[in-house]
C-alpha cells in the first residue's frame, strides 16, 4: 500500500529507515515484483508497511514487513525472500 505523508514521516522518525524515492531507477522493478507500495531501506534491508487494525473499533497500527535483505555487509544488493514481520508502530490519527 502507498502510505500517506504523515505515515511515512512517522515510520522514518521511529525507525530511521529511508524512503526509496519514486524516481529511483529500481522503482519499476520493485513495483512489478512487490506491488505499488511505499518502500523503505534500513540496515536490515527493504521493507513495506501496512496499516492494520485487529478489530474495526481498534486504533490502526503500522506493521513493517521485510521483503528483501542485504546480500552482504557492504549493502550493495538485496536478496528477496518470504515476507518477514519486522516492527509494529502506532499509526497516526489522520493526515494534517
Amino acid at each position: 500500500m502507498r502510505l500517506s505523508e504523515l505515515q511515512t514521516q512517522r515510520i522514518q522518525e521511529q525507525t530511521g529507515a529511508s524512503v526509496v524515492p519514486d524516481d529511483n531507477p529500481s522503482m519499476p522493478a520493485l513495483k512489478q515484483n512487490f506491488g505499488d507500495h511505499t518502500f523503505f531501506l534500513d540496515a536490515d534491508g527493504l521493507h513495506i508497511w501496512e496499516s492494520v487494525a485487529e478489530n474495526p473499533d481498534d486504533k490502526a497500527k503500522l506493521v513493517g514487513v521485510r521483503i528483501a535483505s542485504w546480500s552482504s555487509d557492504e549493502k550493495k544488493s538485496l536478496v528477496p525472500h518470504e515476507p518477514a514481520p519486522s516492527q509494529v508502530l502506532e499509526a497516526p490519527e489522520a493526515d494534517a
